[in-house]
């Protein structure tokens, strides 16, 4: 009995190989950020199709320009359920809608690993969310997860650690003209912010309804607006939140060099 070799197939096979190594190899030496989605109306319709996480492609960039390597996190009915983050270095929240129940998961990750978080806009409202539901399952003595609390308080009061605020929604403006959009910010001078960008005035985007009223427990309020609105938020030294969208242009990379650190 002969066996016969089929050298094209070998051939394949090893460029396969290679490939593959390239990519283990690039991933070895990267650090990994998990991307967060945002779920624009998971829920609140009957089509079934409707129930989508949708990825930004203007964070994915930022994220890859400081030389990390982007991967998405994927809820299944707005729950955690996968081992996903224990592969990420760190993550960012981006943004979008409301904060939801799977944002919860992920931030508590974060934290009881001492994994850093970069929010923007909808990720500093969860991120404040998130601080509000911890202290508000100690209050209640709550032994379930942060998630199904958050949940429940959602369902209650739609958003309930945030407030609107008008005069910040310049969306129209952010691919023709980002710096249209952009407004002061006023950092607190021994913030970390204010470190990562050696100056305490920085220009920000802004895109948005909702804000920081009262900041959660456990949180510094480090930036404002000159009108007095939240504009960033910190948690010890691994957790940063902004409402303001460094992600437009490349103007606040610094930021993204600090996740990547």
């Amino acid at each position: 009995m002969t066996m016969r070799i089929n050298n094209d197939r070998i051939t394949v096979n090893k460029r396969k190989y290679e490939r593959i190594k390239k990519e283990y190899d690039m991933f070895e030496n990267q650090k990994v950020v998990g991307i967060v989605p945002t779920a624009p109306i998971y829920g609140k319709t009957d089509r079934l199709y409707n129930d989508i996480y949708k990825f930004t492609d203007t964070y994915c960039r930022r994220v890859t320009e400081a030389g990390m390597l982007p991967l998405g996190i994927l809820p299944v009915q707005e729950r955690l359920v996968s081992s996903s983050p224990e592969l990420c270095d760190a993550f960012l929240i981006q943004g979008g809608e409301y904060p939801r129940p799977y944002h919860m998961d992920v931030i508590d990750h974060a934290v009881k690993t001492g994994k850093k978080v970069l929010g923007i806009c909808l990720g500093c409202q969860c991120i404040q969310s998130y601080f509000a539901v911890k202290a508000e399952a100690e209050k209640r003595r709550w032994t379930g997860s942060l998630a199904e609390l958050y949940d429940q308080l959602f369902e209650e009061g739609n958003c309930p650690f945030l407030v609107r605020v008008a005069n910040h929604q310049k969306g129209p403006l952010l691919r023709l003209d980002p710096d249209a959009a952009k407004h002061k910010v006023i950092l607190s001078e021994d913030s970390m912010l204010a470190k990562i960008f050696g100056r305490t005035e920085i220009m920000g985007a802004s895109l948005h309804v909702l804000c920081i009223g009262e900041p959660a427990p456990g949180l510094t309020v480090t930036g404002r607006a000159e009108d007095g609105t939240v504009e960033a938020v910190e948690h010890g030294d691994t957790i940063i939140g902004v409402q303001f969208h460094p992600d437009v242009d490349t103007k606040l990379s610094e930021i993204f060099d600090w996740l990547a650190k």
